[in-house]
């Protein structure tokens, strides 16, 4: 699927007397501040080892500038402070760090972090605190600002240590971290997402043994770095050591060559057996078989593996079209590869820069777009057809009323499964399990509350506005508050609805992600301002029908391909615990059942009770039984809904773990995994149909926020204070605002289009909990208790914005507990500040479940 396209990027300069450079092994390599940086290592410039040349350490540093075309350009040159090679290198974000090594006088301790002044033209050299032990040979990574290091070689032999160093706070010093599994040195350490946080993965290397014969590892380790704990993962296809390799995209790793061993094991065989041997004819022949060993040394790997975090599985990416280097690092800048100098053969280096740039196919054909096409005509199509039978406001916000309660539960359904959720829960059930299945099954476990102490209130008061309710309850202020508050978060909510799958459209099909945001933002505002609620349930229908015919059709096509017997698919799902759906322990940090169970119904009852876009299908049926039916339809299709894209990710696991090499290892997020399997292996045509499933997903959560953005504006605000306006201009202007929301949330999404977002379904939920739980308490507030009042319902929101502040920033419990939070925190010292500001009592017959409205 990828392919890297090699070149020679850059060549390491004559020395200063003009003399041709030979390579280094073992340099200080690494990126910062726009420049590449390398320096020192060692070579043999008086000729190779076995005929009597001495290994040289040069202190000579070099930076080099990228040029638009890719190619590097010499920039300046510096000196280190000491002769340095083979040491663990890393790039951070305040410079390249440098652990360990070795040198003319022996192994090293001292740590050097390199840091390029543009301004100044100059680098940096800042000693860090030394390592506990002198290393050659270690791996290190940075992750945001620790660096961690791993294995090597010490004056007692091979390491198997592993240490961290938060480069924010370097006067604490090295953190010993838990050991490796098995001590090795030369490895590749890499960091990298396993699906759900950043992990250490230790690949390979080798180990130094008593009688001189090292063992050439091809084991991995991963050492998660929330639990502190290693475990072991699948091997490599082949033991290596020395080679380079570089985490890439959302889940991926990539090596690049390596010694196998043959050659190295055998020379040092043949060294075990001189020195073993007292007679010096045949140590002479020893050494001259060795020597011929290595001056025929063939090169080293040219192999590209490629390790999938997520699945576990390792894969060939081709090979390199040149010699193999080895004892250097492989440099990830922006989206493409360096890898400077290094040895190519025994005792040879090379002072080539080889850059790798990776290429990612696009499919998307005409019959694709022209199934795109078809779909958003019919979305403008519906729009018109609505357009005709607006004439109030009645019409234009609740359809006058002539809504079937199925198309409205089928609205409220689409409307909660944004494009984010169609993305983001397969690719958190591929990345990880089940446990978020009963998220979604609590939308069926609010049915009996808002059925029975919700809708009433919103069905006999005759409202437009969820927000009215909190008026007559309380006070206008209230009421204000709870709808601008609704406005905001909608119409951030927009632009992130808008944004985050035309990003993924755009990694895996090639269509520009500008042209994917205007056509979805200006289609939705045609129907949406045309047809009002009325085009927006129609659609809703419509876009439901296709994203789940779709999603059905994905899951059929996916079980034909991956070709597996029932038993062999349980096996291997069993085996990687792909199927566990309960967690049992006692903790708020992880979402166990308890989180999940709480936290769901603490979201849902904010979205069914306290949010206008669900609310409002409320209203456009023509009674309450029908309202009641719309909302258990609409809660009950996340029954087989949940079970249908829950199997999907399941599905991707199975997929890309049977195929590895089907991946888009340059994939950025992860939920842009489902849409590459979309456009990667299914027929054209059906992509297309998959792509517009995207595409419905997304405008029917767009639809649905503007009309309730236009109902909150027109009813909370300017009739509210312009009561005596005719019909029709009331009509006009929330077409107007429609617009306006419109424009606006396309152009957030516009500005956005060039900043990356982290994992979708974590970010929707933890602004779904954290601000808006407060709305949900007022509702709470009002409807559940008697003495609770507007001056303690104000406090309540009020403190409840400052106690998730507080829980977000200051604990680590789930973010699935926010909303829980939120709506408790509300509710509990909204009531309490009731209590303590009791003033005149506002009469609440017909507005409590204590005298419910007739």
């Amino acid at each position: 699927m990828n392919s890297i396209q090699w070149s020679v990027g850059g060549t390491l300069p004559p020395d200063d007397a003009g003399k041709p450079a030979i390579g280094l092994a073992g340099p200080v390599t690494g990126v910062h501040n726009g420049v590449l940086l390398v320096a020192g290592g060692a070579n043999f410039p008086e000729g190779m080892p076995w005929d009597g040349g001495k290994k040289a350490y040069p202190k000579a540093g070099f930076v080099f500038r990228r040029e638009s075309s890719g190619n590097l350009s010499l920039r300046s040159r510096f000196q280190l402070p000491q002769s340095i090679a083979y040491p663990a290198v890393c790039s951070a974000p305040k410079g390249v760090v440098a652990a360990g090594g070795e040198n003319e006088t022996g192994l090293l301790a001292s740590v050097f972090l390199f840091s390029w002044e543009e301004d100044k033209g100059n680098v940096a050299i800042t000693p860090l605190p030394n390592l506990p032990q002198p290393l050659t040979g270690a791996a290190a990574v940075v992750h945001g600002s620790t660096v961690y290091l791993a294995g090597g070689q010490s004056p007692a032999g091979t390491s198997d240590a592993c240490y961290a160093l938060d480069l924010d706070r370097p006067a604490a010093g090295w953190v010993v971290l838990p050991p490796l599994p098995q001590p090795a040195s030369h490895a590749v350490l890499a960091v990298q997402s396993n699906g759900e946080h950043p992990c250490l993965y230790f690949i390979g290397g080798r180990k130094a043994n008593e009688d001189g014969i090292s063992d050439i590892h091809s084991s991995v380790y991963c050492l998660d770095l929330k639990a502190k704990t290693w475990s072991e993962r699948s091997p490599l296809p082949f033991p290596l050591s020395a080679g380079t390799g570089t985490a890439y995209g959302a889940s991926f790793i990539l090596l690049f060559s390596g010694d196998k061993g043959e050659v190295f094991s055998e020379s040092e065989r043949l060294i075990a057996a001189i020195n073993q041997e007292t007679d010096t004819v045949r140590q002479t022949q020893l050494k001259a078989q060795r020597k011929a060993l290595l001056e025929a040394h063939p090169g080293f790997s040219k192999e590209v593996l490629l390790y999938n975090t997520v699945t576990d599985a390792w894969t060939a990416k081709g090979t390199l079209p040149f010699d193999g280097q080895v004892t250097t690092s492989a440099v990830k800048w922006e989206d493409e590869v360096y890898i400077p100098s290094g040895e190519i053969h025994a005792g040879v280096r090379t002072p080539e820069i080889r850059r790798g740039k990776v290429d990612s196919p696009k499919f998307f054909s005409w019959l694709d777009y022209g199934v795109l096409i078809v779909y958003l005509l019919l979305m403008v199509g519906i729009g018109v057809w609505a357009s005709s039978r607006q004439v109030s406001t009645n019409d234009y916000f609740k359809g006058g009323q002539r809504i079937p309660g199925w198309a409205a539960g089928l609205s409220i359904y689409s409307t909660q499964l944004s494009a984010i959720t169609f993305m983001s829960i397969p690719a958190k059930t591929y990345a990880t399990n089940w446990n978020y299945f009963f998220l979604q099954m609590t939308i069926i476990l609010i049915i009996p509350i808002i059925a029975r102490y919700f809708i009433p209130f919103f069905r006999r008061l005759d409202i437009t506005s969820a927000y009215e309710y909190l008026e007559k309850r309380f006070d206008y202020a209230i009421r204000a508050i709870a709808s601008l508050l609704f406005v905001f978060l909608q119409v951030g909510r927009l632009s992130i609805v808008l944004l985050l799958p035309s990003l993924a459209l755009t990694l895996v099909t090639g269509v520009d992600v500008m042209l994917c945001i205007l056509l979805m933002g200006l289609i939705t505002i045609f129907y949406t301002m045309k047809g009002g609620i009325e085009a927006v349930i129609w659609t809703d229908v419509t876009q439901a029908i296709i994203l789940l015919g779709g999603a059905l059709v994905c899951v059929a096509l996916m079980l034909f391909q991956i070709g597996q017997s029932p038993a062999e698919i349980w096996a291997t799902l069993h085996q990687n615990q792909k199927l566990d759906i309960f967690d049992f322990r006692l903790t708020i940090k992880e979402p166990t059942l308890w989180v999940v169970l709480i936290g769901g119904i603490a979201i849902n009852v904010i979205s069914y009770g306290a949010d206008q876009t669900v609310v409002q299908r409320y209203l456009t049926t023509k009674n309450e039984a029908a309202a009641r039916k719309s909302l258990k339809l609409g809660a009950w299709m996340a029954l087989p809904s949940a079970l249908i894209f829950f199997s999907i990710g399941t599905l991707l696991y199975l997929f890309f773990r049977q195929f590895p090499e089907k991946a888009n290892f340059s994939l950025q997020s992860q939920d842009a995994i489902f849409p590459w399997y979309i456009v990667s292996n299914l027929p054209p045509g059906v992509i297309g149909l998959l792509i517009a499933a995207i595409f419905a997903a997304a405008m029917s959560t767009l639809s649905s926020s503007m009309n309730s953005i236009t109902t909150a504006l027109t009813t909370d605000f300017y009739r509210k204070f312009n009561p005596h306006k005719t019909e029709l201009a009331y009509l006009r202007l929330a077409r107007w605002i429609t617009l306006g929301v419109g424009i606006i949330g396309t152009g957030f999404a516009l500005i956005m289009s060039q900043s990356g977002i982290s994992s979708l379904w974590d970010q929707f939920n933890t602004i779904l909990g954290l601000f808006t739980g407060g709305l949900g308490g007022l509702f709470v507030l009002g409807i559940f208790t008697r003495k609770a009042n507007a001056t303690g319902a104000l406090a309540g929101i009020l403190v409840s914005g400052v106690v998730q502040y507080f829980v977000k920033n200051f604990t680590d419990i789930n973010l699935l507990m926010y909303a829980f939070t939120g709506l408790v925190s509300c509710v509990v010292f909204g009531y309490a500040f009731s209590l303590l500001f009791a003033g005149g009592k506002k009469q609440t017959d017909g507005l409590t479940i204590y005298s419910q409205p007739v």
